[in-house]
């Protein structure tokens, strides 16, 4: 009778790749190389492949890079990773089973990456290794806090006192993070070359100790006083949540290319199409046309690819690929085609209705709070622009109605952005009210949609003696197991030092 077999999913192969479940000092590429596995990466789970930053050596060469693993070698061509740019890193293509199917592996820059073949060099059988899996998938699942059995008796008010400490804590690095590019941009707009002329005839042979700027100036409050460099990390903070968890990176490398300075110089902030064809071409996501099959779609590309041609012909900063960013796994309303539509309402807010200065007006106004976050909500809210009422991008038509941004969104720039920029404004500029209108508001937002941190606080901490009813909650709870309960720093915690000592 012929042996059943498994069903196996690639998820389970990740699996016997991270824990090693291999006779590792067998290994051997498909060409006869020994290959050492130093350090496996880490998991992606956003498109790409599927370990990051791994650590392999190959015959006598020590590589640093991606693995990409499928169950056979077909599966590259299959998924076609010969022709992403993101695959061009992979130093091991990691497959389960020979078959006679097996096709060199190229990576889209033309290089030729080695194969291992995971089945001769099992530790054990499949079936073992899937039961163990199981197993390890429910460790994994009835992970706990050190605590989870000697809180219960631990109070509501100590609980409530340390979280809302620990919510403060977090908004402060978010707060640090802000203030170092801060201090970085008006840096760079001090130490801008502006050479002093001189009249002819005069050539200064040798010059004057006295004359030679410190290496490092202080910077002043004037110095940190200029609209420009606050506007451009409200601007980079907001694109940063636009980019959502899948695409920040890309966002904030596209907010310090094509910065404020660049559109402001350019005029195109009053121009929506000039705005978008700017921001998507230099993103690199702009598609050919030819690839197109909706007529509206061919329309709007190509009077954008119309205005980026002009525009390029000056743009000297970096220009994204279309595989820096990420569409799947993402929800459509998430996707960075609508973000970047959003953004480009966002700049004309930042440029010509005075954003900034308006929040912090808003902030610091005596209105009574619900007034306050309606005002601030309304400057955060976008109406879709035409296009992108019934799409999610280019050539991907609906029949929904697509919002350019939602209420999750905007909770999310309020909390991530505008309040951490409001108490950085409030420290430099000592200004108290802004400071306790800012924290006000942080302690009145809603909490945000619930995630597998919150849920494991709730279950094995909190235990229905403290609701997590805000959002400043939530980040306080984040940030106790991020930085406390996850690097064992229980003694430095409230409830650890109550419970442990």
């Amino acid at each position: 009778m012929a042996q059943r077999r498994f069903n196996i999913h690639e998820r389970f192969l990740r699996h016997i790749w991270s824990n090693q479940y291999l006779r590792r000092s067998d290994l051997k590429t498909t060409d006869g190389h020994a290959v050492q596995v130093i350090n496996v990466g880490t998991l992606n789970i956003d498109g790409g492949p599927d370990f990051r930053n791994a650590t392999i050596m190959i015959g006598a060469i020590t590589y640093c890079g991606d693995v990409e693993i499928h169950r056979t070698a077909i599966g590259w061509l299959h998924h076609q990773h010969q022709d992403d740019p993101r695959y061009n890193k992979v130093i091991l293509h990691v497959v389960l089973e020979r078959t006679n199917d097996l096709v060199p592996t190229t990576v889209f820059s033309g290089r030729q990456v080695p194969v291992l073949i995971l089945e001769p060099f099992l530790a054990e059988s499949i079936r073992s290794l899937w039961q163990k899996a199981v197993l390890d998938e429910r460790a994994r699942l009835t992970e706990s806090i050190k605590c989870f059995r000697l809180n219960r008796d631990v109070g509501p008010d100590l609980l409530k006192s340390w979280i809302r400490k620990l919510a403060v804590e977090r908004l402060e690095l978010k707060l640090r993070r802000f203030d170092e590019r801060l201090r970085e941009l008006a840096l760079v707009a001090v130490l801008s070359v502006r050479e002093r002329g001189r009249p002819y005839g005069t050539v200064r042979i040798q010059g004057n100790a006295d004359d030679i700027p410190p290496p490092h100036r202080e910077l002043t409050q004037k110095d940190l006083s200029r609209r420009e460099i606050w506007e451009q990390v409200l601007y980079e903070g907001l694109m940063e949540c636009l980019g959502y968890s899948k695409n920040q990176e890309s966002f904030v490398r596209l907010a310090r290319a094509v910065t404020l300075q660049e559109l402001r110089r350019r005029q195109v902030h009053n121009d929506s199409l000039r705005t978008q064809a700017f921001l998507f071409g230099a993103a690199g996501l702009l598609p050919k046309i030819r690839s197109l099959r909706e007529k509206p779609s061919k329309v709007f590309v190509r009077r954008l690819a119309k205005e980026w041609r002009e525009l390029k012909k000056t743009y000297r900063s970096a220009i994204l690929h279309s595989a820096d960013w990420q569409f799947f796994p993402t929800r459509p309303f998430n996707f960075p085609t609508l973000r970047l539509a959003a953004a480009s309402v966002l700049v004309e807010r930042i440029l010509a209705e005075d954003l900034f200065r308006r929040i912090i007006e808003h902030v610091k106004s005596p209105r009574e709070l619900p007034e306050k976050l309606t005002d601030l909500y309304a400057l955060l809210s976008l109406e879709p622009l035409e296009f992108w009422s019934n799409h999610y991008r280019f050539d991907q038509p609906t029949t929904k109605s697509v919002r350019a941004l939602g209420a999750e969104r905007i909770n999310d720039m309020m909390v991530n952005t505008i309040i951490p920029l409001c108490l950085l404004y409030a420290r430099i500029f000592r200004d108290k009210e802004v400071r306790e209108q800012a924290l006000t508001i942080y302690d009145s937002l809603p909490p945000a949609v619930e995630n597998s941190i919150t849920r494991l606080m709730n279950r094995q901490l909190l235990k229905g003696r403290m609701a997590l009813d805000s959002v400043s909650a939530q980040q306080g709870v984040i940030q106790l197991y991020k930085f406390y309960c996850s690097e064992d720093r229980c003694l430095e915690c409230e409830v650890g030092r109550l419970v442990f000592t």
